[in-house]
């Protein structure tokens, strides 16, 4: 333990020597998208909140860089009518937080003095931390009204808290102190666990941010 933390400091300070630190937070519109079957029609769940956290910005050839960053994202959808793998149905309010880590490569060129327009592109791994739903009215065979179900329980045990989402976007960087970017990620993997083969459930988002650069 004393040996990972150890390489996790040096790996910290040569990241930090060597790149350019950015502290950003922005806004995410999340689209949780379920099928209960091949053929059977999407429901869609869209929940809106905020993200906030940094990320460094490392020059690799030319004009293309890595971009690395950790961000702690919170959601909430106050209508709730949530379909968290086609089981809840109930009217309630849903909130979540994760932490996202995204890995994406950064490539651009300066436009104009101190104006630089970039592309960006990667994977995102993401974690969920909580997901809770209080609900307004019953679930069948779960809990009663105003009940806080915890989606990641044995009691659900159909949501998964892993994701891994590809995505990218575009960005501005004003006199290399402020970074404006909006991007969108595809959540890879079938967030939906339990036993029924033909559900598939994901998560897309949408987001924009502001950061300053250090």
């Amino acid at each position: 333990m004393k040996k990972a933390f150890l390489m996790a400091a040096a790996l910290l300070v040569a990241v930090t020597t060597f790149a350019q630190v950015q502290i950003g937070a922005g806004y995410v519109n999340s689209a949780d998208r379920t099928r209960a079957s091949k053929d059977a029609d999407v429901s869609t769940v869209t929940s809106n909140g905020v993200y906030a956290g940094l990320g460094f910005t490392m020059p690799l050839v030319g004009d293309l860089a890595f971009t690395p960053g950790v961000y702690y994202m919170y959601l909430t959808n106050q209508n709730g009518s949530s379909a968290l793998g086609g089981i809840l149905s109930a009217s309630g309010k849903l909130q979540e937080h994760y932490i996202n880590v995204p890995l994406y490569f950064n490539y651009g060129s300066e436009l104009a003095p101190g104006f630089r327009l970039f592309f960006f592109a990667g994977p995102t791994a993401s974690v969920g931390l909580v997901s809770k739903t209080t609900l307004k009215a019953a679930v069948a065979g779960i809990a009663s009204a105003n009940t806080t179900i915890d989606n990641y329980s044995k009691d659900v045990n159909n949501y998964g808290r892993f994701d891994v989402m590809l995505g990218g976007g575009m960005g501005f960087d004003f006199a290399n102190r402020l970074r404006l970017t909006v991007g969108y990620d595809f959540g890879m993997l079938n967030r939906y666990t339990a036993n029924a083969t033909s559900v598939q459930h994901h998560r897309n988002q949408l987001h924009a941010g502001l950061a300053f650069l250090f």
